[in-house]
């Protein structure tokens, strides 16, 4: 049964071997990965007022894609769970949709974004395992489905400066592109997405974070008093362009607020306003293009 669904290569005592999950017909989309960061992994389902706290290690973040599944969360995490277990890690916490807390545990989890990982916040499935002696020690697997699509993001959470780059021949060596960075990133191109910060359909309010697009925002903002923005709320194609529009604008205003209420940036210094519909990054025909088009963007406006 496994071999069909799961090929699990697992040897602890050479570091160079790690945890490869990967579900049947899946496919790697993504990965990112650091030698020292920190992470959450909930252990119980999300309550008011309480945070999730961070472990820190070597994190490995992984998005698979299984195109035309038709399986349930629970098809597409029980073979990973049954050869994690077989590896001798046992299961901390899991939970389903509801059950974890809905919006407010989802947006709680530090996952890859749209339009790799796509998270139905009324279909998902969540798991935290761990090895007392294994490397990566943690592993927690969040999976969802679209109409037509599959997700597994597997987070992997190890020693510190476990994970480094693979090696490769002097003639074939290329240099390293890492993720861009935010603030580098608004600054070059003039506007840059707040990708962490995702909302679902007729939804305005952002969860209790942290967010770290916002952190890095505020910060830099802070050290950085000429400079002035504004926050584009945009929305996927669900509902009228009136309501759209108005809703775009509760969005940005609820950034806005987050970054002066609860960043401490000037208020002088950030805006917000609203695009609805009108500017999709991605077919709004599709769940995983609806999802990516529901965002707030920052646009720089001037850097004094």
């Amino acid at each position: 049964m496994m071999r069909g669904v799961l090929a699990l290569i697992l040897c602890f005592a050479t570091p160079a071997l790690a945890l490869d999950l990967t579900p049947q017909g899946g496919t790697e989309v993504v990965q990112r990965q650091s030698a020292a960061d920190s992470v959450r992994l909930p252990r119980a389902a999300w309550q008011a007022g309480v945070t999730f706290p961070e472990t820190e290690g070597a994190v490995r973040r992984t998005v698979y894609q299984v195109p035309n599944a038709r399986a349930t969360t629970l098809q597409l995490i029980e073979p990973l769970r049954a050869a994690l277990a077989g590896a001798g890690y046992a299961e901390v916490f899991t939970c389903a949709d509801k059950a974890c807390g809905g919006f407010d545990f989802r947006f709680q989890l530090d996952l890859l974004p749209a339009p790799e990982m796509f998270v139905d916040l009324g279909n998902f499935r969540y798991l935290l395992m761990e090895h007392s002696e294994a490397d990566p020690k943690s592993v927690a697997l969040v999976a969802s489905a679209s109409a037509n699509t599959g997700y597994v993001h597997v987070t992997e959470v190890s020693a510190f400066e476990s994970f480094t780059p693979p090696q490769v021949e002097p003639e074939a060596a290329v240099t390293p592109t890492a993720p861009p960075d935010l603030i580098s990133t608004l600054v070059e191109t003039g506007h840059v997405v707040l990708a962490d910060l995702e909302f679902a359909t007729g939804s305005s309010e952002l969860s209790a974070g942290p967010y770290r697009s916002l952190r890095k925002l505020a910060e830099w903002l802070a050290a950085t008093p000429g400079a002035r923005v504004v926050l584009v709320g945009h929305t996927d194609s669900v509902g009228s362009l009136d309501a759209n529009m108005a809703l775009s604008r509760r969005r940005a205003l609820s950034v806005e607020n987050r970054l002066v209420e609860g960043l401490g940036v000037a208020a002088g210094q950030v805006a917000s306003d609203g695009a609805g519909a009108l500017s999709p990054i991605a077919s709004n025909l599709v769940d995983e293009g609806r999802a990516a088009n529901r965002r707030v963007e920052v646009v720089l406006l001037s850097i004094e």
